[in-house]
């Protein structure tokens, strides 16, 4: 039999987490289940991940790094305006394609949040991964009459889209819906970005 390697076991892990999540819940999802689910031993799978939140949040870790993939595939655009509404019509078209991983990162950030007492920060460091991500795209496409200080809260603006758009998503199941709105997010984002033109350099 081939030996497997770590980087593959990794993935393995991460996505047999997300298929047992997907199917039982973060409570469902034990070591063991997504050991089986994994086709590898449980050894293996304590060996790669010390502990279960480590997994979990590998989880958010690759889902973000799959994301900036794609982010960075489709940019093209300059100004706060238009990368901020390519951030977000990317990012959901993910999230409709990978609806497993969107569903899952759901469940297992209200599972971080309920970690606070015990693992304190872990549902803030897993938001985090997303919005940092957002805030070094954005910065780095700022035209010259932008406004610098809007790059960090329209990063959470369009992260808090995201979120809505991804539950009514889930929950109505409409694609024509979810780019109408889609579209009208992102109007509203461009006029958001444009009432703050140019307001950095005045005195």
């Amino acid at each position: 039999m081939a030996r497997v390697s770590m980087d593959r076991r990794r993935q393995d892990f991460i996505e047999a987490t997300v298929r047992v999540i997907g199917e039982r819940g973060v409570r469902g999802a034990t070591t063991r289940r997504i050991a089986e689910a994994a086709e590898a031993p449980l050894a293996t799978l304590h060996y790669v991940f010390h502990t279960k939140e480590q997994l979990f949040f590998a989880v958010f870790e690759h889902a973000s790094d799959q994301l900036l993939e794609r982010i960075s595939a489709s940019r093209g655009s300059s100004g706060l305006g238009k990368t901020a509404v390519s951030l977000l019509s990317t990012t959901m078209n993910w999230y409709v394609e990978n609806d497993d991983y969107a569903r899952a990162q759901f469940d297992l950030y209200m599972w971080a949040l309920r970690q606070e007492e015990e693992h304190p920060g872990l549902a803030t460091r897993a938001y985090d991964l997303f919005i940092d991500r957002f805030v070094d795209v954005l910065r780095k496409d700022l035209a010259n009459d932008d406004d610098p200080q809007l790059v960090e809260p329209l990063a959470r603006i369009v992260a808090s889209h995201l979120d809505g758009l991804c539950l009514q998503w889930h929950g109505y199941g409409d694609r024509g819906r979810l780019d109408a709105d889609v579209a009208l997010a992102g109007e509203a984002i461009e006029l958001l970005v444009e009432s703050r033109r140019g307001r950095h350099g005045a005195s």
